[in-house]
C-alpha cells in the first residue's frame, strides 16, 4: 500500500517503564519532609491493605498503563490495517493487548500475529521492523501482567 507514515518514532518504544509507585509518592513530597504512609489502624483490621499488597497493587495498575499507552501508540500509525488493542475478561480480571484489524465490515475484529504477517509483503521494511518490536513488547507486557496479577492474588490471600 502506498502512503504509509507513522507519527511516532521507534525510539518512542525505548521510553524508560513508569516508575514505581515509591518514585511517585518522593516526586509529590518534592524537597519537603513528607508523612511516611503507615495503616494508621494497622492493629485494629480496620486499616489500609498491607504494603505488599499495595505494592501489588501498584505493579499491575502500572503494567496496565503501559498497556494502553501501547495501544494508543499502534492506533497513532497513519494508514493502519492493524492495531493492539486492550482486552479485559470480567471473569478473571486479565487484562492483555490483542492485534486488531482496523474499520469495520467482515475483516474487522481481532487477528492472530500470524495472519499479520501476510499483510507485511505491503509494508516498507522500516514499518515492518516496528510492529515487530511492538509485538514482542506486547506480549511482554502480556507475560508481565498475568505475574503480576498472579502476585497480587498470592499477596491478598497471604494478608487475608
Amino acid at each position: 500500500m502506498m502512503g504509509w507514515s507513522i507519527e511516532v518514532g521507534v525510539s518512542d518504544l525505548a521510553q524508560p517503564d513508569p516508575p514505581g509507585a515509591a518514585d511517585v509518592i518522593d516526586r509529590r513530597c518534592g524537597s519537603s519532609p513528607c508523612q511516611q504512609d503507615a495503616d494508621t489502624k494497622a492493629f485494629t483490621g480496620r486499616g489500609g491493605a498491607p504494603a505488599e499488597v499495595r505494592r501489588a497493587q501498584a505493579r499491575v495498575a502500572s503494567i496496565h498503563h503501559q498497556q494502553e499507552d501501547l495501544s494508543r501508540l499502534t492506533r497513532r500509525v497513519r494508514g493502519r490495517t492493524f492495531y493492539l488493542a486492550v482486552h479485559r475478561r470480567k471473569d478473571t480480571g486479565q487484562v492483555h493487548l490483542r492485534w486488531r484489524a482496523a474499520g469495520s465490515g467482515a475483516h474487522a475484529g481481532h487477528i492472530a500475529w500470524g495472519a499479520i504477517h501476510a499483510h507485511f509483503a505491503q509494508i516498507p521494511g522500516v514499518l515492518r521492523a516496528w510492529y515487530e518490536r511492538i509485538h514482542r513488547h506486547a506480549v511482554e507486557l502480556n507475560r508481565r501482567e498475568l505475574e503480576a496479577r498472579l502476585a497480587l492474588r498470592h499477596a491478598r490471600e497471604r494478608n487475608s
